[in-house]
């Protein structure tokens, strides 16, 4: 099947399957002139196609003479393949995280359910994840709202397809100190800050305000291991899997700090705006299951699968 659809005729079959995705059940077919205008191919290679997809138990047509063709079910896991996809390949943070991996076993299990596998590849930094978006290497980055929301300010061609909620990201931030005496950052000190991590530089800076700080810039991930070896007298970090008995945890305390941690907790999926296909998957996802998953994850409820 898969080699038909490399063929002329199954370029065709495949483009139709694609447009039948976006059309609803009882909604009315375009006309096979239509189509075949569209595709500059004959009425017969149109008619085919039809006939290809209602055989494969992709859809079901009722012809009703000069009123047109309707739509009256469809398989969309079938329709899937037959418009060239059988898999998604997504981008989101190294899963250090339960909360990460909560979401990328929800994700997989609700494509799942529709006939599709998810490909996830795990990269540090929103920037660099949204730029394999922007390039076409993945079909959607996971990547907290605010760094989204930033993104989108000057990118014209990205958009938010799924917000997931509240906390479903991180549950919050804190600064992290290498020495237990230290409650707060202070002049002089040597701060850990990631600029690929939209997150965690804009809170590290805010945090700082007003403070004569030497940023050293490190990898996220290799920021606790700084601290241990005192490289660094501090930095913001996600609490979610911080054992509170190796290291020295404070609250964010600047009110600028403690405004963007708010907007910063929520995951959202990002793709390109013209990915019409992409989007159309996404809504077909259940957010609801999907963090409950993601729930249960954290639990322990669920081993992680993905």
């Amino acid at each position: 099947m898969r080699e038909d659809l490399y063929s002329k005729k199954g370029i065709v079959l495949q483009k139709i399957a694609e447009e039948l995705l976006f059309i609803e059940v009882d909604e009315r077919l375009p006309k096979v002139g239509d189509f075949s205008e569209k595709y500059q191919v004959g009425r017969g290679t149109i008619q085919s196609a039809l006939k290809r997809l209602e055989k494969e138990k992709c859809i079901t047509l009722e012809p009703r003479g000069h009123l047109g063709t309707f739509l009256r079910a469809k398989n969309l896991s079938n329709l899937l393949l037959f418009s060239g996809v059988n898999q998604i390949t997504a981008v989101m943070p190294l899963p250090y995280s339960k909360k990460y991996e909560g979401l990328a076993t929800g994700l997989t299990s609700e494509l799942e359910g529709i006939g599709l596998s998810l490909n996830i590849a795990f990269m540090r930094g929103s920037k660099l994840r949204l730029e394999g978006v922007k390039e076409g290497r993945y079909d959607f980055a996971l990547i907290s709202k605010y760094s989204a929301q930033e993104a989108l300010k000057n990118e014209s061609n990205l958009k938010i397809a799924l917000e997931f909620g509240i906390k479903t990201y991180v549950s919050e931030h804190a600064v992290i100190f290498s020495n237990p005496e230290n409650k707060q950052l202070k002049d002089g000190m040597k701060v850990g800050i990631d600029s690929f991590s939209t997150d965690q530089k804009i809170l590290t800076q805010a945090e700082a305000t007003g403070l004569t700080i030497e940023y050293l810039e490190f990898n996220y991930m290799h920021m606790l291991q700084h601290l241990k070896a005192k490289t660094i007298d501090a930095t913001i970090w996600n609490v979610d899997e911080i054992d509170p008995t190796l290291f020295h945890i404070q609250s964010l305390a600047s009110p600028l700090a403690i405004n963007y941690e708010s907007q910063m907790n929520e995951a959202v999926c990002v793709i390109k705006k013209d990915n019409r296909k992409m989007e159309y998957i996404i809504n077909q996802l259940s957010k609801n299951k999907i963090v409950e998953i993601q729930s249960d994850v954290v639990k322990g409820n669920i081993i992680p699968k993905y």
